[in-house]
C-alpha cells in the first residue's frame, strides 16, 4: 500500500505531466491512438505519399512473386509491417528531437526525465510498437521461405519421379526381340561313326 509520502509524490509529478510541449512533441502525439500490424485502421494514413506505399508494394510483389492466397497474406504483412516502421521511425526521430528540447543538452536526459517525461513514455510505445512489427515481419518471411522450400522440394520429387517412369516404360537396352534359328547338326567327321540313339535300360 503507498504512503502518504508516495502519494504526495505522485500527485506532484502529475501536476508536471502536463504533455509535449514543444511543437515537435505535440505533432507526434497524434500517433498515440496509432495501432500497429494488421489492426491499423489504414495503411496510408493522411499526409503519407500514397504512391510511396503502391512502389513499396509493387517491389515485394515482384520479387516474392506469391503463388497462393496465403503466400499474398504473409506478403501483405510484410509490406504493412515495412511501412509502419518506416512510419513509426520517423515518429521517433521527432520525439527524440522533442525529448532533447526538455534539457538543455542530451546529458541533461537524466534518470528523472526519462521516467516523469510524457515525451519518454510515448517514445517507449514507439519502440514497443517498432520492436513488434519486427517480429511481426520476420515470422511473416520466415513462413514464406518455409513454403517456398516445400515447394522446391516437392517439384524436385515430382520430377525425379517422372523420370523414373519414363525410363521403366521406355523400350529396353537389348533392342526388339529377335527369333534366331536353332543350330543344326553337324555331320560325322571321317572314321567316326554317327551318334547312335541312346539306349536307357528297361526302357529297350
Amino acid at each position: 500500500m503507498s504512503t502518504l509520502a508516495q502519494i504526495a509524490a505522485n500527485q506532484a509529478n502529475a501536476q508536471k505531466s502536463t504533455g509535449p510541449r514543444t511543437p515537435e512533441g505535440k505533432e507526434a502525439s497524434r500517433f498515440n491512438a496509432l495501432k500497429h500490424g494488421l489492426d491499423a485502421a489504414s495503411v496510408v494514413i493522411p499526409g503519407e505519399d500514397a504512391a510511396a506505399y503502391d512502389a513499396l508494394a509493387a517491389r515485394y510483389q515482384a520479387e516474392l512473386r506469391p503463388q497462393t492466397s496465403v503466400e499474398q497474406f504473409h506478403l501483405d504483412t510484410l509490406i504493412r509491417s515495412d511501412w509502419q516502421r518506416r512510419r513509426l521511425q520517423r515518429t521517433e526521430a521527432k520525439l527524440y528531437r522533442a525529448l532533447l528540447a526538455e534539457g538543455a543538452s542530451p546529458e541533461d536526459l537524466d534518470v528523472a526525465i526519462l521516467r516523469d517525461s510524457p515525451t519518454a513514455k510515448l517514445l517507449r510505445r514507439v519502440f514497443s510498437q517498432i520492436a513488434s512489427l519486427d517480429r511481426a515481419y520476420h515470422r511473416a518471411f520466415s513462413e514464406l521461405r518455409r513454403i517456398h522450400l516445400e515447394r522446391v522440394a516437392y517439384q524436385r520429387e515430382l520430377a525425379q519421379y517422372r523420370r523414373a517412369t519414363e525410363i521403366r516404360s521406355s523400350p529396353s537396352d537389348l533392342g526388339s526381340f529377335q527369333e534366331t534359328p536353332a543350330p543344326r547338326a553337324e555331320s560325322a567327321a571321317p572314321g567316326s561313326s554317327a551318334p547312335s540313339a541312346i539306349s536307357v535300360p528297361g526302357l529297350t
